[in-house]
């Protein structure tokens, strides 16, 4: 019966972990950049595998820690590259693609030779 307590106890904060941050960071995020509902609407944005940061909430963690204001701290690490992808933060989110993650990257149209000649033209 103590282990079964035990159990319930321990779904329960896990349970309030996640909906804490959810309802934390994520709001603010979300009302930030207006990606309620949006693919960005997510844990992962700032989280790898079980709850870790990725680079993105890594750099959001470090500005968020020296200004004491999620907004703030967003705001701040709009101009960082912090998957190293060569995008900043900012337009992938305003592209919708997770700047934590080096492998979600803005998508790249084609380009014909002729639309190249043209530029010298």
């Amino acid at each position: 019966m103590r282990k079964l307590g035990l159990i319930a106890a321990l779904f329960i904060f896990v349970s309030f972990v996640s909906v804490l941050g959810r309802s934390g960071y994520l709001r603010t995020f979300n009302t930030l950049y207006g990606t309620t509902g949006e693919t960005l609407d997510n844990c992962v944005t700032c989280h790898g595998s079980s709850y870790t940061f990725n680079s993105y909430g890594a750099d959001f963690d470090t500005k968020f820690l020296e200004l004491g204001n999620q907004t703030d701290a967003f705001k701040a690490i709009e101009s960082f590259d912090s998957d190293k992808d060569g995008d900043t933060n900012i337009i992938e989110i305003n592209t919708g693609t997770f700047p934590g993650n080096p492998a979600s990257n803005l998508p790249v149209e084609p380009v014909t030779w002729g639309q190249i000649k043209s530029l010298f033209e």
